[in-house]
């Protein structure tokens, strides 16, 4: 009888992680489109990646990768395929996974800061790959990549949108998991839940 339980409360555990996975997904993708209908393709949060590291954050590596790569992948059935699509997700995906060795951490300038270098890290490996992709050096992608965060080039228009950007996206990170935090149980796994 306990065994049954016992699995029971499994099955719907794992239920619930995948549900609460496809809401980031969801509401990542809805706020994408949003800021894409109101500032074009102008990026001052990265709703994408801020929700892959949360849902890194509480749920694990499984969500926090699937929230990163599958909202640039399902976003992107609206605002345009490309090579950067694939490069996008994957990068995101892959810092979302790795959000989830950061659950631990309950110090919110920490949690600030690593959200910043995630977010910067994610502007320059994704910029740096899809420079290689399209011909350049390694060395001279990343040196576009990164003079790119600060200055205009190839065909950019904006000054400093690389650190802007990854500000607002850290302290919207910072402020969602700070909240998030408030309302936390952690069942009997050591896994937090909402």
């Amino acid at each position: 009888m306990i065994k049954l339980t016992s699995g029971l409360y499994n099955k719907c555990y794992k239920l619930s992680r995948i549900t609460v996975t496809a809401m980031f997904i969801s509401l990542s993708i809805v706020l994408r489109l949003f800021k894409h209908t109101l500032l074009g393709g102008l990026q001052i949060i990265n709703f994408s990646l801020v929700f892959a590291i949360i849902a890194g954050y509480f749920y694990g590596g499984f969500a926090g990768f699937n929230v990163g790569f599958f909202s640039f992948i399902l976003s992107d059935f609206y605002l345009g395929f490309g090579l950067w699509t694939f490069v996008d997700g994957f990068i995101a995906g892959i810092i979302g996974f790795i959000w989830s060795l950061f659950r631990r951490i309950s110090d919110k300038f920490l949690v600030f800061i690593l959200s910043f270098l995630s977010i910067f890290i994610y502007d320059i490996f994704t910029s740096v790959i899809l420079y290689v992709l399209i011909g350049f050096s390694l060395w001279k992608a990343f040196l576009i990549g990164f003079i790119g965060l600060f200055l205009p080039v190839y065909g950019g228009y904006l000054y400093g949108i690389g650190p802007l950007t990854e500000f607002l996206s850290s302290m919207l990170t910072y402020i969602l998991i700070s909240r998030l935090n408030s309302l936390i149980k952690v069942n009997r796994y050591g896994l937090k839940n909402l």
